[in-house]
């Protein structure tokens, strides 16, 4: 494989920070992610903590979204784009997206395969990688519970029937224990409604 002057664009927030359009000399994808880490001061640090910010990322070669397994093919020239998305947003399901902790982890592995050698520390990046992509995984396949609505008409009003302002519980939600005196607001476990006759 052969090094290609490779045009690399970051979209979003990542090019209004570390600016829009950058040229590297890659031969793979994993290439340019690891080259732009090492010579852009900060790039690595927002990448792995964009999880806690609710950003994902979705690479493209030209039009096409590629994953992480397409990072170790060769570049010909294409324009590589690094769009961020928002996690829990439709397009974050509809594509492959990659969790920046991931970009680095693969960037550090095909350097590693490619003649690099792997520290105790890109041993812990790839660790934390792994379980941080697990985790994004995960959270893409399970429903997320839609929780309480909070609407408040006239047939939906605080009720202070069973000692507190507000009831929170809901189906799905843990049963709280109280050990000693009550100082707050109970949650109902089942309740019954029984219509009779009073002649």
């Amino acid at each position: 494989m052969s090094e290609v002057m490779t045009r690399i664009e970051l979209g979003g927030v990542l090019g209004k920070t570390y600016g829009k359009v950058h040229h590297r000399l890659i031969r793979t994808t994993a290439e340019a992610i690891n080259s732009l880490t090492k010579t852009i001061n900060g790039l690595e640090k927002f990448l792995i903590t964009s999880k806690a910010r609710g950003l994902t990322y979705a690479v493209f070669k030209d039009k096409k979204n590629i994953g992480k397994d397409d990072f170790g093919f060769p570049v010909t020239g294409e324009v590589i784009r690094i769009v961020p998305v928002v996690i829990g947003s439709k397009k974050a399901g509809v594509l492959q997206t990659i969790l920046g902790a991931v970009l680095v982890v693969v960037g550090v592995a095909i350097g590693y395969f490619s003649g690099g050698t792997l520290s105790a520390v890109g041993y812990g990046a790839a660790k934390f990688g792994a379980a941080m992509m697990l985790g994004g995984v995960v959270q893409m396949l399970s429903p997320q519970p839609a929780g309480l609505a909070s609407k408040q008409s006239a047939d939906n009003r605080a009720s202070y029937a069973f000692g507190g302002v507000t009831n929170t519980a809901a189906q799905g939600y843990p049963v709280p224990l109280l050990y000693g005196r009550r100082r707050i607001g109970g949650a109902i476990i089942s309740a019954g409604i029984y219509v009779e006759d009073q002649q």
